[in-house]
């Protein structure tokens, strides 16, 4: 398998995660995004809509992160990641729902503005933060109350849902919202849990963290690209 994707992308992380997962080695194919390469004719030609992540399996080509996951999670020996509880199974797709209906359209413009506008350029959108540190507090208060009573997201097996929030709260941290984790105490315990699985720690680990200024798309590049 081979994957198109970069490793801050979020996206790209959350495949990655299932790979890893899955404990399955994977070729990652660079796509810098600085530099416009989503927007390629190259890239275009894999993903009409010039995002990441893409899959290539031998050929058969495939985009769209929740599509990929799902193939991934199917294909590959290991853990299964869907529950196969019915209700189980309701509650992850429910939970993917969350998060992209109230919780990333908020959370994912504040990660951008304060993480990677350096590397994207352009200026700073300050309203853009504040209107995503407010608007993603539902979403918070709501896995909140869901984490009492169940170990994660879809029931009480870690699952594609718990991969499809993770990269989120791990850049919040990052740029200093960790507060919004950890002043709630049923999510705060679920970050701790999901945050030490070893695939997660590998992920994490990818490449240089996008929060050291001193790094530069160039270098970034020269690193993946030897």
């Amino acid at each position: 398998m081979k994957l198109y994707g970069h490793p801050w992308s979020i996206n790209t992380r959350k495949a990655l995660m299932t790979l890893a997962e899955k404990e399955h080695e994977v070729e990652l194919e660079l796509v810098m995004i600085p530099k416009g390469e989503q927007k390629s004719r190259e890239h275009l030609a894999r993903h009409p809509f010039g995002k990441v992540p893409v899959l290539d399996d031998d050929g058969f080509i495939l985009y769209e992160t929740r599509a990929i996951n799902r193939y991934i999670d199917k294909k590959l020996s290991g853990t299964a990641l869907e529950p196969r509880d019915i209700r189980d199974a309701a509650r992850l797709d429910q939970w993917i729902n969350i998060a992209d209906s109230y919780f990333i359209p908020y959370a994912h413009p504040l990660i951008v503005e304060t993480l990677f506008r350096r590397y994207l350029g352009g200026e700073q959108d300050v309203a853009a933060i504040e209107a995503g540190r407010q608007g993603m507090q539902r979403a918070l208060d709501t896995a909140d109350r869901w984490l009492a009573s169940s170990s994660h997201l879809a029931g009480n097996s870690f699952s594609l849902a718990d991969i499809h929030w993770m990269p989120y709260l791990e850049y919040m941290v990052q740029v200093g919202e960790g507060k919004s984790i950890t002043d709630r105490t049923n999510l705060s315990a679920w970050w701790s849990r999901v945050s030490e699985r070893r695939a997660w720690r590998r992920v994490a680990r990818t490449g240089p963290q996008p929060y050291e200024t001193t790094m530069t798309a160039d270098v970034i590049e020269k690193q993946y690209r030897r």
